[in-house]
């Protein structure tokens, strides 16, 4: 019985590996057949699901300002990537380097120390992760100098190392003119400014790589005679010019602050060109701060209140219905249009005012009643002028979002349209349209178009250029435009913008000061009216080279009238364009008189000489470093001075340059009161100097 039960358990045993045998031999079989006959079909099935093209995006081109300063590049940045199989196909390069590596890697990121690295690196190879990330957003430089560490200067092939590139658009100048240069979402369904305008030409063409997908999701590229080379993007070069820019928002930020205002803009043009040297948009934000959160300059439409007038004059002057002397009886400030009363801002200096002093001290009254008296029974002739004025269409300019003008056909007109929209209501456009007209009274009634845009270029070879466009050859009569230009030089010399005036810088233009209307609530936001700010005009005002228009949203504390808001923003604006343009600067006479030689006590020899030199004023030659000076009739005399070492030099009669270099150079701190040259100091010359004492000197 018991010999039986062991042969029948032998049996089963024997029939069981048996059956694995079987087994083992179909499932070798089954694997023999499919590697010799359907081996390349399943290998060809692995890599369509493992292996795929890629997009390359091509380098973006840059943009520039007008002098070639970057305003927006791409710089590629790194991500560091460790392939441990790798490091397994030659196992003595980790086991001798990982000490050098981990040091390395401390000493340039010691976010770790040497220890954590060394143990992270061994641990990863010890579970052969593929494409392990090291080190994300390297730098360039970085990357160069990874690549000659320890293990990593041995090839990706030996190490496992690979990098791989990600481009970040960046702007040199952070948020200067940022609505204006833009931005492309990662998307690419929103566009904004240049940026959005140009990104066909900024991108370039798309090349692909073949990759393969590895464990956790992660591609690495292979080479492959199928990968296309993308082409880099464009250059874009702007008409921007930096400096203004700068000067044009960091006086428009610290305005808004000043006048708790909600918005702004600023936007500076060349005259006789179009070239937008500064386009400055500021707007309120969450946290009380001012970003550029629109371009208000080109994208807000509003009723721009008395700037408007300008363009109702010349209609009337065009018409032959007026002339700069014409009078018109302003009723004492308060003019009924059917159920409509207009008022001026104050009460009118005589009962009646010739135009151009009605535009002087910017009278509602006067406009509206011209307007009305000649236009209300024949609108189309007002409008028509106004089309070719620039204000019924939108502009043609290099960013996405250009607003188009919100003004009625004629045949829309209510009775009181003419007279409102004669002083600048009942009508929306943008700043930019109203500065174009400005630029068109500054530019002898030549209307060009305003642009962005200088220059494309590819491999540093110029493809494409901007010329000046010509809109409208002549937007009125010569002696329309010197009628209009008159105007504008009395608003600043005696008329309602006479903050503006100064001895140096002459400029012409207007104010303006409109009741913004608050959509439902009309034009009072809880019973209290909101304001908006704004001037417009063009400098110097006898050859005009630029055009500018500020524009102030709801100032709300500190004042609210165009010349003191808007004005005193144009002022600094054009005085930095002043200060950088010699050109405008008035020419020295050389001819002086004998009783007006400009004399200066003392100071450094060689420029002494040259500046006398320039003026035509003989002087005698000395061989020290500094003079001292007399007059002598139609000359100047120098006397040699020598400085004594070690002491405090006698700085007085010295102009601020010369006694700053002196006193600098024998390394003492100095201070300084008032203008103009030194009349005293407060250590005595002839004391024993100290290294870093101080020093304070009084100009006069």
């Amino acid at each position: 019985m018991a010999t039986n039960k062991k042969r029948e358990i032998l049996l089963r045993a024997y029939l069981g590996f048996a059956f694995i045998f079987l087994l083992g031999l179909a499932v070798i079989g089954r694997a023999f057949y499919i590697q010799t006959t359907q081996g390349e079909y399943y290998r060809s099935l692995a890599d369509s699901l493992t292996i795929f093209p890629k997009t390359i995006l091509a380098e973006r081109g840059n943009i520039y300002s007008q002098d070639g300063r970057l305003l927006a590049t791409t710089l590629p940045t790194f991500d560091i990537r460790i392939d441990f199989k790798t490091t397994y196909t030659h196992p003595e390069i980790f086991k001798e380097n990982i000490d050098s590596l981990a040091l390395c890697l401390a000493t340039m990121f010691p976010d770790k120390n040497a220890t954590q690295y060394k143990k992270e690196l061994w641990l990863e190879r010890k579970k052969k992760t593929r494409y392990y990330l090291l080190k994300r957003n390297v730098s360039y430089n970085q990357m160069a100098d990874m690549k000659k560490f320890p293990m990593f200067r041995d090839g990706r092939y030996k190490s496992g190392m690979w990098e791989v590139q990600i481009d970040k658009r960046l702007k040199p100048f952070k948020g200067l003119a940022e609505r204006t240069i833009g931005f492309v979402s990662d998307s690419g369904k929103v566009k904004v400014g240049l940026e959005g305008n140009y990104n066909t030409e900024l991108k370039g063409k798309e090349g692909t790589v073949m990759v393969q997908k590895i464990s956790g999701g992660v591609t690495i590229p292979l080479d492959s005679k199928e990968e296309i080379v993308p082409q880099p993007g464009k250059d874009i070069y702007t008409t921007l010019d930096v400096e203004l820019q700068d000067v044009a928002e960091d006086a428009l930020l610290r305005a808004l602050s000043h006048h708790g205002a909600a918005h702004g803009c600023v936007v500076l043009m060349e005259v006789g060109t179009g070239k937008i040297k500064a386009m400055a948009n500021l707007g309120i934000v969450r946290d009380s701060s001012y970003g550029e959160i629109q371009n208000y300059g080109v994208g807000e439409a509003t009723e721009p209140g008395s700037t408007f007038k300008l363009a109702t004059v010349a209609s009337l002057m065009e018409d032959g219905l007026v002339t700069n002397n014409t009078q018109i009886d302003v009723e004492n400030g308060e003019y009924k249009v059917f159920d409509r009363t207009i008022h001026d801002h104050e009460k009118p200096e005589t009962p009646t005012l010739t135009v151009k002093r009605a535009i002087e001290v910017s009278s509602n009254v006067a406009v509206a009643k011209l307007a009305f008296l000649n236009y209300q029974s024949s609108p189309e002739k007002f409008y028509k002028h106004l089309e070719s004025f620039g204000f019924t269409k939108a502009i043609d300019i290099e960013l996405p979002g250009a607003v188009k003008p919100l003004i009625a056909q004629p045949k829309k007109w209510s009775g009181v349209s003419a007279a409102f929209i004669a002083h600048g209501y009942g009508l929306e456009i943008s700043p930019l349209h109203t500065l174009m007209f400005y630029n068109a009274i500054a530019n002898n009634g030549i209307m060009v178009k305003p642009y962005l845009v200088d220059r494309i270029k590819e491999y540093d070879k110029t493809v494409d250029s901007t010329i000046t466009v010509v809109l409208n050859e002549k937007i009125c009569s010569d002696k329309t435009i010197q009628q209009l230009q008159s105007i504008l030089k009395g608003v600043v010399e005696e008329g309602t913008a006479t903050n503006l005036k100064t001895d140096y810088l002459h400029v012409a233009g207007k104010t303006g000061t409109a009741v913004i209307a608050q959509g439902n609530a009309g034009y009072k936001n809880g019973g209290k009216k909101v304001y908006q700010a704004s001037f417009c005009g063009y400098f110097p005002a006898e050859q005009p080279e630029y055009s500018m228009i500020v524009v102030i949203n709801s100032p709300s504390q500190n004042g609210y009238y165009g010349n003191v808001v808007a004005g005193a923003i144009f002022k600094e604006v054009a005085d930095k364009v002043y200060s950088l343009s010699l050109n405008m600067h008035r020419s020295i006479n050389k001819e002086i008189a004998a009783n007006q030689i400009p004399v200066v006590q003392k100071g450094s020899a060689f420029d002494l000489a040259s500046i006398y030199n320039f003026f035509g004023i003989k002087t005698n030659t000395v061989s020290s470093e500094w003079a001292t000076t007399s007059a002598n009739g139609k000359q100047i005399a120098l006397a040699e001075t020598e400085m004594e070492s070690n002491v405090v030099p006698d700085v007085t009669g010295m102009s601020l340059k010369d006694a700053l270099y002196l006193l600098e150079s024998d390394g003492m701190k100095v201070s300084v009161n008032g203008r103009g040259n030194v009349i005293g100091q407060s250590v005595t010359a002839g004391e024993k100097l100290l290294k870093g004492m101080s020093i304070s000197i009084e100009l006069k």
